[in-house]
């Protein structure tokens, strides 16, 4: 969970610390590190900002994109990709079905 305050010097990012839910650490993008350093605290009631952060209900993560669905077959291009006109017209590719017949498959291409 992370939230941006704008401040007087710039944008600041909000996060969770990991000992505390509910205490956030600040780090600042725009100001050097000696300015503003990472262990410092910034308490909810002085951001001022963020009045329903304290609820843990807006700490949740928010789930954005599916995953386990970036394979979705082509016949087309799984044959031009993997073929064995593909393999066969570059030299790393007869290299791949060299090596595939002297591991003895009974496919080298498809």
């Amino acid at each position: 969970m992370a939230a941006a305050l704008r401040g007087a010097r710039g944008l600041f990012l909000l996060r969770q610390a990991a000992a505390c839910p509910f205490q956030l650490r600040t780090v600042s993008l725009f100001s050097s590190p000696l300015e503003l350093p990472l262990g410092s605290r910034l308490s909810l009631k002085a951001a001022g900002a963020c009045p329903g952060l304290e609820s843990s209900w807006n700490c949740q993560q928010v789930r954005t994109k599916a995953r386990g669905n970036e394979y979705q077959p082509n016949n087309r291009k799984r044959k031009r990709t993997h073929g064995w006109i593909k393999r066969i017209s570059t030299p790393a590719g007869v290299a791949v079905i060299l090596r595939r017949m002297l591991k003895g498959r009974k496919s080298l291409s498809h």
